[in-house]
Order: structure tokens, then C-alpha cells, then sequence
């Protein structure tokens, strides 16, 4: 994904550790730090860092440690645009 070498299905999408944290960086820039995760069974949005999602994988019953997502999270800042 990062340098172009082939990888093992699974867990692993990079050939070394140096790639997957060139790959972990590129996704928190691209996608940003943190990920509103929705409990499916409660409604109750978290927010999660996205390194964390991506190194350990989420799961339902590891959701209630994150603080829970505000709406001023929702805010984005845009370079060059005042809300």
C-alpha cells in the first residue's frame, strides 16, 4: 500500500513497521484524528483516535473507554474559510 511491495492478507497491510507508520500517517492526515464511532445498539457516538482504529482494530465492548463525541466536535476547520 505504502511502498508497493506485496503483503500477507490479514492484519498486515504493510511490509514493515517503518511503511505501516507512513500508511498510519498518511490516513490520520487524510482522514483526520479522531472517527465518530456510533454504538449500533445504544445510538451513542464515541470519539476515537484513528491510529488506534487502524493499529488495534475497534470492537463494541472497547468503545465505552473513549469519551463520548460532542456536537463541537462535529466542527471542521477549513483552512481559509470562517464559519
Amino acid at each position: 500500500m505504502v511502498c508497493g511491495a506485496l503483503y500477507r492478507v490479514g492484519r498486515m497491510y504493510t511490509c514493515s513497521e517503518e511503511c505501516h507508520e507512513k500508511m498510519v500517517e498518511a490516513l490520520v492526515e487524510e482522514f483526520g484524528e479522531f472517527k465518530k464511532i456510533v454504538d449500533a445498539e445504544t445510538g451513542v457516538a464515541y470519539k476515537v483516535p484513528t491510529r488506534e482504529v487502524l493499529d488495534r482494530g475497534l470492537w463494541l465492548d472497547g468503545l465505552k473507554k473513549y469519551p463520548k463525541w460532542r456536537p463541537s466536535d462535529d466542527c471542521i476547520e477549513v483552512p481559509g474559510i470562517r464559519a
